[in-house]
């Protein structure tokens, strides 16, 4: 160790914490250090994956990096894939390096993607299983309902299984599976995801045919 010298550390006061913010938003994130020499700090996202700096697009050719230098961080037009942790990363040559993870919640209203709105099942089938794919923000309510009118609210049942697969931070695979089904089944169904951003529903129809998942 040169004479002198001291190891970075990150001055908490001055540096973000974890922030949400809506989709579409601007956001500053910042991480001061401090030491001797002076550090230089880098921004990573936790997961590998490219940083969004859509200002700097029409100078690079990429609206994508996997690091960046500096105090700040700067995005714009932040998206649903924009969430998630980022690392700053403080070094001068002096070990030990030091980090701080602070976590970006993208907030926006509910998406459903229905990948089949007709259902078709031969009697005698034990099993229909289907699946609608939606993207929330932080603290959906979400559920399964069927009739015309959607007010009969399914629960897991002998007769009925519904469940949740989370994909990634924003992506979850919600799943109804009707066991033994036959003609009182048919009809239709729809998945509800809402926050208090909006509400979104996606609709499947059930009936008696080939099959179709």
């Amino acid at each position: 160790m040169r004479c002198g010298a001291v190891p970075p550390t990150i001055v908490e006061e001055d540096t973000s914490s974890d922030v949400a913010v809506p989709e579409r938003s601007k956001v500053s994130l910042r991480c001061r250090a401090e030491g001797y020499p002076p550090p230089t700090v880098t921004w990573r996202r936790e997961e590998g994956k490219d940083i969004n700096i859509a200002t700097y697009a029409s100078r690079s050719g990429s609206s994508g990096v996997t690091r960046v230098e500096g105090e700040y961080l700067n995005l714009t037009q932040v998206k649903r894939e924009d969430m998630g942790a980022y690392l700053c990363i403080a070094a001068n040559g002096i070990p030990p390096s030091v980090s701080k993870r602070i976590l970006l919640q993208v907030n926006f209203k509910p998406k459903i993607r229905v990948p089949n709105q007709l259902v078709g099942i031969a009697l005698g089938r034990p099993r229909c299983t289907w699946s609608a794919g939606w993207r929330p923000p932080r603290g959906p309510l979400t559920s399964w309902v069927r009739g015309a009118d959607g007010l009969i609210l399914l629960r897991n049942t002998s007769k009925f299984s519904v469940t949740e697969h989370l994909h990634s931070s924003y992506r979850t695979n919600m799943t109804l599976r009707i066991a033994h089904v036959d003609e009182s089944d048919f009809g239709p169904y729809k998945c509800v995801a809402k926050n208090t951003l909006g509400e979104k529903e996606g609709y499947v129809r059930l009936y008696g045919g080939c099959l179709y998942i």
